[in-house]
This record gives structure tokens, sequence and C-alpha cells, in this order.
């Protein structure tokens, strides 16, 4: 098995273009209808990375991240996330607060205060906590009871004064949508 890259997914806001090879996203236009996903489902125990490569004016807020168990070839792409705070689908770390099923957590680090240069990452150990990482530094739980027996998907929201990001997630197994490949999540 061959390992590579991961790009984001073909399915993304209307205010995103791909570059390089999809491993980059880039907003192209406002602050918002930029949330882009993984080409892939990520396995339990991968790390989900993506580095900040622009930020710029006018704006507030910034990057906005997590995962979801919904298929992006299955949904109509949110305009932000913000969106999606109240859904069970998707942990969502946003400032300095992990989102889901309308309930919020604090953690002791702030997106906001993320540079150009820097990265931020996030994984499920098989216990089904959702650790999150600044610059490989792991910054510990930020979740926990995510689900094992779904295929999940990284997602980033490029809001506010982020612009662009790169993927910086390989994947060591090629999983798609498809109910066959689901055991393969579990790895």
């Amino acid at each position: 098995m061959t390992s590579r890259v991961g790009g984001f997914h073909q399915k993304h806001g209307s205010n995103v273009r791909l570059l390089e090879n999809g491993t980059v996203a880039h907003r192209v236009e406002s602050y918002n209808k930029a949330v882009v996903f993984t080409e892939r489902p990520i396995s339990i125990g991968a790390m989900y990375k993506v580095r900040l490569l622009d930020k710029g004016g006018g704006w507030a807020g910034s990057i906005r991240f997590g995962l979801t168990t919904e298929c992006p070839d299955d949904i109509e792409v949110p305009s932000g996330a913000l969106d999606l705070y109240r859904s069970s689908n998707y942990w969502i770390l946003s400032a300095s607060t992990v989102h889901s099923s309308g309930q919020e957590r604090r953690v002791d680090f702030n997106l906001e205060s993320l540079r150009v240069g820097q990265s931020v990452a996030c994984s499920i150990n098989k216990e089904g906590e959702l650790h999150y990482f600044i610059d490989d530094d792991d910054k510990g739980v930020g979740w926990t009871g995510l689900p094992l027996d779904k295929p999940i998907w990284g997602f980033a929201d490029i809001y506010g004064l982020a612009r662009k990001i790169k993927s910086e997630f390989v994947f060591d197994e090629l999983m798609s949508c498809s109910e066959d490949e689901e055991d393969e999540v579990t790895g």
C-alpha cells in the first residue's frame, strides 16, 4: 500500500479554488462559503492536518476545523461551519471552543491566534477521543464519544482572516463513501 498527501474533495464551498493538485484550498471571495472536506475518510489514529498559508485583513475570525461523519458526496455544502454547530454529525473547533450536537467544550488554545505557517491537526484514537494539535503539539482531548463504526472526513472552513490552507494529511488507506469500505475505518 502506498501513502500520499491527500487533497481536498472536489465538492466544496463556492468561494474555494483548489490548487496544486487539490492539496491547496484558496478562499477567493467574501469571508464565507469556503468549507472544504478531505477527499477520502480518515483512519482511526491518523492525523488530519492543514497548514495556514495566507491570512488577510478586513474580516474577523479565522479557520474553523474538525471532523464529520457526513460523506461530502451526499450533502449540500454549508455556507460556513456556524450552520453546523447543532449537528451531531460534526465536531467543530472554532476559536477556543469545540461544538457538536448543540453542546460546547472549551479548549486551552485559540485558532484565532494561528499564524501563517502554523498547522492545526486532529486525530481520533481507538477510544473515540478527538485530540487537537497545533504544530504537532498535542493540545489534549477536545471531545469524547466519536463513532468508530462510520467513515469520518476532515473538514475546514476557510473563514474570516484565513485565506489559504494546505493539506498535509497523509492517506495510508484510500477509502471512499462506499459502505463496502466502512470496515477499513477502524483499521
